[in-house]
């Protein structure tokens, strides 16, 4: 299985790859390796690399919109300085393939149905302490008009709780997100924490409105199933996954 495939709503088409797929990080020193795994992921989606846009993520709350016209092919071929320091896209656009990479870190996907938008989101503890979720669905509401109550989100394959070891650097930042976080981290001894990172970013959809039910979470731990999928804590190879949606 080189793809998983998510159903977040008939509109769109939704998937994580897997090991199987191999990696398709542009800092994989094997270039033409990650550019044929690519060509092979554009293959197995029906598209081409022209259909698809990867942000150059650094742990930001950058959100940008994109376009086929305009952005269509952005990084995919090359890292370019486009797209650069964003952590989350989004689209009107049918038929243009947002991508997140993520190893550990937390893909969230969202597709809003009363302004046919699509998004996709990067968020490590990094940005989940910034709040990239509170600030990329805040934008969404405010600028684009979206209902929350028409959202459909995805927060997808990561690092679990039980394997998100943090210490008090980290929970400091957390203890200083915009509501009470105290349910979402556990002391396991004077120095060290387990962190749910998934929770914590779920937390921030149900705050601004998201209906429950809408959110699905993935069940999937990059450490506990570290045969599908690359996980930087187990590996430290710089590998990585990929979280995908489209609108149809």
């Amino acid at each position: 299985m080189k793809l998983i495939k998510w159903n977040l709503h008939e509109d769109v088409e939704a998937y994580t790859t897997t090991r199987k797929l191999g990696d398709i990080s542009l800092n994989n020193p094997n270039y033409l390796k990650v550019l044929e795994n690519r060509q092979e992921l554009a293959s197995l989606l029906n598209t081409d690399l022209e259909h698809m846009v990867a942000p150059r993520q650094t742990h930001s709350t950058n959100l940008k919109q994109v376009f086929l016209m305009k952005d269509g092919g952005t990084n995919m071929l090359k890292q370019t300085d486009d797209l650069y320091e964003v952590d989350a896209t989004y689209t009107k656009d049918k038929d243009l393939f947002l991508l997140s990479f993520h190893a550990d870190c937390t893909p969230i996907l969202v597709y809003c149905k009363d302004q046919k938008i699509v998004c996709a989101i990067h968020s490590g503890w990094l940005g989940t302490v910034r709040q990239i979720v509170d600030h990329t669905i805040r934008y969404l509401i405010e600028k684009e008009n979206c209902n929350p109550k028409e959202m459909y989100c995805l927060i997808g394959p990561c690092l679990s709780k039980k394997h998100l070891e943090v210490q008090d650097d980290v929970i400091n930042q957390v203890k200083k997100m915009n509501f009470d976080t105290s349910p979402f981290y556990q002391k396991t001894d004077e120095t060290h924490y387990l962190l749910d990172n998934k929770g914590l970013n779920k937390q921030q959809l149900l705050n601004l409105g998201v209906l429950e039910e809408n959110i699905q979470v993935s069940s999937y731990c990059t450490n506990e199933n570290n045969d599908l999928f690359f996980s930087h804590r187990v590996n430290h190879d710089g590998q990585r996954n990929v979280t995908i949606i489209k609108r149809k």
